[in-house]
């Protein structure tokens, strides 16, 4: 336990030291928040998370709705799942949240509305505007409408986006106006993507090679900040305005041409969680990522900093460390309220104290439990360092590192582990390097009393952060 982990290598006298630099405060950098969050989560009891709310239409595989499945973890749908919003917009207002509906088409002429029906209000101070954008994607492809390929979208601030680029496109739009989508795949070549606002037509945006997109279904696919949004697929009685002749809402599209994702599991039984566990640079994200592409069936969602800092993204970059700020606490957030959502998940997070690891797993009751742990070979996993301070622009801490390594803690299998996986060296070789590591730090840090103070200074000082809305927070790792 933590009393256990902080206990000293040797007697206090034979201790160095290592001499700080700098005050913590002034310390900055990706490592450092993520450690700040780890460390003072260790000793805190994860509350029992609120049960998924209830959802009409679960059961209607026909009907064309918004798909909590395959959504953001942090949009939340309207009951109906006409419509829905950002779930953190008060705390983190710079957080995008997207959703595709349950179905797509591949044929036809094909169209749906998409109204923002509310500015939400934001915290005192906030410098950050609503923002919608709105169009098609195919499976697969990231919440983030129009960053990725065969991904389209038009921005409320007069753009369209494609794979990642930004153009002029169209009239801004915002609070009360409705957007018309309209795909159309009647050409022999191309498949049109044209829109409208407010009935009158703003034109095609996109034309999209046949050949390229090969026989995947589009399906619509909304992406907000700030505001709430209300969908119409076709099951309006009347659409908010007229549609061009020809096109039919995707909802009267007879079952048999629409295209359905895959359903979601029916129980937690079916899911599982999979808690990385390892120091900074050692290679954790891109295990998960491997391990996401080689297993697309399960919809792994990757709970890490690198995610959340994606999808707080602008076209104007913010302070890099404001943004690992808040990155980090808002992931601390979503891992709370995951265990909710019958999902896959993978923690890229460090989780390397023992505490950490077991209040978090004993979140995911019901679920396959598993404990991944990268610990790659010395020389492998200096490289790594180098490559991460390369990339970017920023070294861990010495003493954060130091921390780390003198409260690393294997996990084993236990009544909230299921199975421990080592996804570097094998166990036998990770364990005594793990011991060397923690071994080495705790002759190299002050005395255990010290450290203990300084804990709890630096606990006390994050509550007040958090309570100012400046709290710390823990991410993923490479």
């Amino acid at each position: 336990d933590e009393d256990d982990k902080s206990k000293p290598a040797g007697s206090d006298g034979e201790r160095r030291g290592v001499k700080r630099q700098r005050d913590e405060k002034d310390e900055h950098g990706r490592a450092y928040y993520e450690f700040r969050e780890e460390a003072y989560n260790s000793r805190s009891k994860s509350p029992p998370p609120p049960e998924e709310e209830p959802r009409d239409g679960e059961d209607d595989e026909s009907a064309v709705i918004l798909d909590t499945y395959t959504s953001d973890l942090q949009f939340r749908a309207n009951k109906d799942r006409y419509g829905g919003q950002p779930l953190f917009f008060e705390k983190f207002p710079s957080l995008w949240a997207g959703a595709r509906s349950t179905h797509g088409v591949s044929k036809g002429k094909i169209c749906f509305e998409a109204k923002v029906t509310q500015y939400l209000p934001v915290k005192e101070g906030s410098t950050e505007v609503p923002l919608f954008r709105v169009g098609w994607s195919v499976d697969f492809s990231r919440s983030q409408l129009g960053e990725d390929e065969f991904s389209y979208g038009y921005d409320g601030r007069g753009l369209k986006v494609e794979n990642g680029e930004f153009q002029e496109f169209g009239q801004t739009f915002g609070e009360n106006d409705v957007i018309g989508c309209f795909a159309n795949f009647q050409g022999e070549e191309v498949v049109e993507l044209s829109f409208s606002k407010n009935g009158a037509e703003v034109g095609t945006a996109f034309q999209i090679s046949k050949g390229s997109l090969g026989d995947r279904p589009l399906l619509p696919h909304v992406l907000c900040k700030n505001c709430a949004v209300e969908l119409n697929f076709g099951q309006k009685e009347d659409p908010f305005f007229p549609v061009p002749d020809g096109y039919v809402f995707i909802h009267t599209v007879p079952v048999e041409d629409r295209v359905r994702t895959p359903l979601p599991p029916k129980t937690t039984e079916e899911c599982e969680v999979l808690l990385m566990v390892g120091l900074p640079g050692s290679g954790k994200t891109q295990w998960a990522q491997k391990h996401t592409q080689e297993n697309r069936d399960k919809r792994y969602n990757i709970l890490g900093t690198e995610t959340v800092l994606h999808q707080m993204r602008e076209l104007d970059a913010k302070s890099r460390d404001a943004l690992l700020q808040t990155a980090a606490q808002c992931l601390s957030k979503l891992v709370q309220i995951a265990p909710r959502a019958k999902r896959n998940f993978i923690l890229d997070q460090c989780n390397v104290y023992n505490s950490g690891q077991r209040r978090k797993l004993l979140a995911f009751k019901g679920f396959s439990r598993k404990v991944v742990v990268i610990v790659p070979n010395e020389e492998d996993w200096k490289k790594r360092l180098e490559l991460r301070k390369e990339a970017e622009g920023e070294d861990v801490p010495e003493s954060v590192m130091l921390e780390m390594k003198a409260n690393y803690s294997l996990p084993e299998k236990s009544d909230y582990v299921d199975e421990v996986v080592f996804g570097a060296l094998p166990k036998e070789e990770a364990q005594p390097l793990v011991s060397r590591y923690r071994e080495e730090a705790r002759k190299l840090l002050p005395p255990s009393e010290k450290r203990a103070n300084r804990r709890n200074n630096r606990n006390k000082r994050n509550r007040q952060n958090r309570n100012r809305g400046q709290g710390y927070g823990e991410g993923g790792h490479r």
